[in-house]
């Protein structure tokens, strides 16, 4: 058998290839390149000072900018990134994290109302409206309640001059660091009961003397995060003259600060409880 080596052809049916683009199919360059169509809102071109300033007249816009427009926002991928230690003990932290936030802001010093209202309002407002009561100057008489009910000023009026606050209700969990600035510039104040605010500490009470220092006469902390600073914030009041604590039990360092204490301030009366 004779191989044959003529030489042979190979066809190949050629199909006429046809396709639509459409504009999801173009490319992110072709899309650039085209321009940005005009945004419209109710008919209307997008106002210029809406648009963000990268995409105004005369900005500088860089080709990096393709890889940053859809990029997701940091919120989102710091929540994604939490998912796979998504559980009910963080989900717990994170919900007394925000309700720690909030307590906070809500405690902080506004210096709007206190110029709207002057410090002794002001003070009168923030401590009744949270469970707390207060007595002014020349007035036996103790103002306390709800905060539809009571009958404060809404504008300054002279002649509120705050001389006790007691403290030792205050609402969720008591008053914290931030709170008490809120009795900076009542310069009669002479009685103060922080009873059983376990969120005062050492800081706490070093701000009480560095505001309220030079007219404190009584002081109440009994229940609060006692410690040994603490105890040595007490000798910068130099007007006190009675302050009530918890008894320091068998702690050495809490006697050994009372003891010093008492000889820095010999016309203290100290009542340990």
């Amino acid at each position: 058998m004779s191989l044959s080596l003529k030489p042979f052809r190979l066809y190949r049916p050629v199909y006429a290839i046809g396709r639509q683009y459409s504009e999801e199919d173009k490319t992110r360059y072709q899309i650039l390149e085209a321009g940005q169509k005009p945004k419209l809102v109710h008919g209307k071109p997008y106002a210029e000072w809406r648009k963000p300033w990268i995409q105004r007249d005369g900005e500088f816009r860089s080709k990096l900018s393709v890889f940053v427009e859809k990029n997701p926002s940091p919120d989102i991928l710091r929540f994604m990134s939490q998912l796979p230690n998504l559980s009910t003990k963080s989900i717990k932290n994170w919900w007394l994290d925000m309700k720690e936030l909030q307590d906070i802001e809500n405690q902080k010093y506004l210096p709007k109302r206190v110029a709207t209202l002057g410090s002794n309002l002001a003070a009168a407002h923030f401590f009744t409206h949270r469970n707390c009561a207060i007595r002014l100057k020349d007035s036996k008489e103790w103002i306390s309640g709800d905060a539809t009910t009571l009958n404060l000023p809404d504008r300054y009026v002279n002649g509120y001059f705050i001389e006790a606050v007691d403290c030792s209700n205050f609402l969720h969990g008591g008053i914290r660091y931030e709170g008490l600035q809120n009795l900076s510039n009542l310069s009669f104040l002479r009685w103060l009961s922080l009873k059983n605010n376990k969120l005062v500490d050492v800081w706490g009470l070093d701000r009480v003397a560095g505001q309220n220092g030079d007219s404190l006469e009584f002081l109440d902390i009994s229940g609060i995060n006692l410690c040994v600073g603490c105890v040595f914030a007490l000798v910068k009041m130099r007007s006190l003259k009675y302050v009530v604590l918890t008894d320091p039990g068998d702690n050495l360092n809490m006697q050994a600060a009372i003891s010093m204490l008492e000889q820095e301030r010999p016309d203290l009366l100290i009542n340990a409880i």
